[in-house]
């Protein structure tokens, strides 16, 4: 028997990815033409996916891309180690891969760092003591290094999750506006996962970054899409699924990519040489189960308002929290208390909401709710 076909917890790649053919091709022109982009999700909706899709694709034209993940960067130091190691192997610089072109690029760079070889690779890192006026440096040297490379091919500088750029430092998107403008042909892609975070970074009139940046929003993928998908995959693995089933899996753990995948990848492991609707109830049970202790731990933190509210979205989702029959719900004294909540758990991003109602994020940890 083969292996088990689906994917989820880290970036889908290869014959994981599914979908997304009209946003990528909107991410690729704008990036070729050295466009700004700002791509927006919500977690679990596969925006890392679509990235790494567009830069393999990228990759392959020769194009130059440096790809700094913002949240992994556990300081300026960090943040600037990924920049400068990834500029010295993207494509189109006369160091390119030359081991011994290494102090050219040195000289390219007002801070000095520390040089290490991973294989042949160089990597370079800076000192934790990293002040921010030398980081901001070494970020423009890099910008600098794309928009040279972006006169005779594509450049992109990709910074995803950077909706927590402000941790690294509070000026850093008037940084990264004033460089864009510099470097006009290097495509700046912003990707974040938290709307109403990048909306103040880069939406909003008085954002650093406002009007600077074409606009890609992921949504659900359609019905259909996901459905075929995962028949495709589960055939794959020898273990056919009718249309009716793919949709059931699609309903109970949708509309995120990756909790679709997480159900049909525990449903998978659940059915005999078929997978009915009986393995995709089993499989649920399954994935409930393996995260119990987690989800006791984040519930038992919350306060008693807040476990009632989350639990009555678990039950039913409602398009009206303010009204008269949540309020008796979940036993909370007006409308304002409700909202204090909801924004609560909407900010530790519990809850979200979808198709106009207020709904608990994950299903999952809905269904552990409901017992």
């Amino acid at each position: 028997m083969a292996g088990n076909p689906f994917h989820y917890g880290t970036p889908a790649e290869g014959v994981h990815f599914a979908g997304r053919e009209a946003e990528l091709a909107a991410l690729l022109g704008r990036v070729r033409t050295g466009v700004n982009v700002v791509v927006v999700s919500p977690r679990r909706y596969g925006k890392t996916s679509l990235l790494l899709r567009a830069e393999e694709q990228l990759h392959g034209e020769d194009a130059a891309v440096i790809h700094a993940n913002v949240l992994r960067s556990r300081d300026l130091a960090s943040f600037a180690s990924q920049l400068a190691t990834q500029a010295y192997r993207a494509p189109g610089g006369r160091w390119h891969r030359a081991r011994q072109a290494i102090p050219e690029f040195l000289k390219r760079l007002r801070a000095s760092p520390t040089v290490t070889f991973e294989g042949e690779h160089p990597r370079f890192s800076f000192d934790a003591s990293l002040r921010a006026p030398d980081a901001d440096d070494l970020i423009a040297d890099v910008y600098g290094v794309l928009g040279e490379i972006a006169a005779r091919r594509p450049a992109t500088l990709v910074l995803d999750e950077f909706q927590d750029i402000i941790e690294l430092g509070a000026h850093l998107p008037r940084l990264f506006k004033a460089l864009a403008d510099a470097h006009p042909k290097v495509s700046l892609v912003l990707a974040g996962s938290r709307r109403h975070l990048m909306e103040q970074l880069v939406s909003a009139p008085s954002a650093a970054l406002y009007n600077m940046a074409e606009p890609i929003t992921l949504g659900p993928l359609p019905e259909d899409v996901i459905a075929a998908h995962l028949r495709a995959r589960a055939a794959a693995g020898r273990k056919p699924m009718s249309e009716a089933v793919a949709r059931l899996i699609v309903g109970l753990a949708g509309p995120a990519p990756n909790d679709i995948q997480r159900l049909a990848y525990e449903t998978y492991d659940t059915a005999g040489t078929t997978i009915d609707e009986g393995a995709v109830y089993a499989g649920l049970t399954g994935a409930v189960a393996h995260d119990a202790p987690t989800y006791a731990e984040r519930y038992e933190a919350l306060s008693p308002g807040q476990r009632r509210v989350l639990s009555a979205l678990a039950e039913e989702p409602t398009e009206q929290p303010g009204g008269a029959a949540f309020l008796a719900r979940t036993g909370l004294a007006n409308p304002s208390s409700v909202k204090k909540t909801i924004d609560v758990l909407r900010a530790a991003e519990l809850v979200a909401n979808r198709d106009k109602a207020v709904v608990v994020a994950d299903p999952f940890l809905a269904a552990w709710l409901r017992g």
